[in-house]
């Protein structure tokens, strides 16, 4: 319990760098996230890949690669920004880096 803790205050204490809203946080990834399906679909449609043999939904199609390239991003883009043993968060006495 107290390791799901310090997860969840390290976890705020990056987002909030970033924000001051957790709110607005969580609407601007999803806003990301809406923008690329859409400007993906529409520039599927001008070039007439629409029409090729995909079996199934296009659009889950073009979701589902979305996804995986946003989560794949996001996941480097944290473990590369990670916090190291001399930052003044992990010099508290519970912390340590690999939370």
């Amino acid at each position: 319990m107290s390791i799901s803790s310090l997860i969840y205050h390290s976890a705020v204490r990056s987002d909030r760098e970033q924000y001051n809203n957790t709110f607005i946080s969580i609407g601007m990834n999803m806003l990301q996230v809406a923008t690329f399906v859409a400007v993906f679909y529409f520039m599927f449609i001008i070039m007439g890949l629409r029409g090729a043999a995909i079996r199934g939904d296009f659009l889950v199609y073009i979701m589902s690669g979305i996804f995986l390239f946003m989560t794949h991003t996001k996941t480097m883009q944290g473990a590369f920004a990670s916090e190291g043993p001399s930052s003044p968060m992990m010099q508290h006495a519970p912390m340590n880096t690999v939370i």
